[in-house]
C-alpha cells in the first residue's frame, strides 16, 4: 500500500533514530499539551500565556512532528520545533523558574542533532 506521502528515511542508522526520536518527543508533548490537564493550562498561565495556549502549542508540535518524518521536510520541522523550544526556554528564563528548563532544552539538542546528522 503507497500513502501519498513518504517517510523519512535517511542515509545512516544514527540519522534514522535522532529524527524518529525528536518526533517521538514531539508527538508526546502533542499529546501532554492537548490533554490540557489543569496543571499543564496553570503552567502556561505561569509563563505568561492564556490558559488555552497550550493548545496551540499541541498544535504547532504536532505540525513539527510530522514535518520531521515527511520526506524532504525534515528541515522545516527542525526549525519550527527549534522556534518552538527557544519560546519555551524564553519564557522559563523570563520567569526564572530554571528547574524547567532542562525539557526543552533536552528537545532542542535532539532537534540539533537531527537537524546536523544529515549534514555529517
Amino acid at each position: 500500500m503507497n500513502l501519498p506521502i513518504q517517510t523519512f528515511t535517511g542515509a545512516t542508522v544514527l540519522e534514522n533514530v535522532l529524527v524518529w526520536l525528536a518526533a517521538a518527543a514531539f508527538l508526546v508533548g502533542a499529546i501532554v499539551n492537548a490533554s490540557g490537564h489543569p496543571k499543564i493550562r496553570a503552567g502556561f498561565v505561569q509563563l505568561g500565556f492564556p490558559f488555552w495556549w497550550c493548545w496551540v502549542t499541541s498544535a504547532l508540535e504536532l505540525v513539527a512532528a510530522l514535518l520531521l518524518i515527511t520526506a524532504g521536510t525534515r528541515y522545516i520541522g527542525v526549525g519550527l520545533g527549534a522556534c518552538i523550544m527557544l519560546a519555551a526556554i524564553a519564557s522559563i528564563v523570563r520567569i526564572r523558574n530554571y528547574r524547567e528548563l532542562p525539557p526543552p532544552m533536552l528537545f532542542l539538542l535532539l532537534l540539533i542533532l537531527a537537524g546536523l546528522s544529515g549534514l555529517a
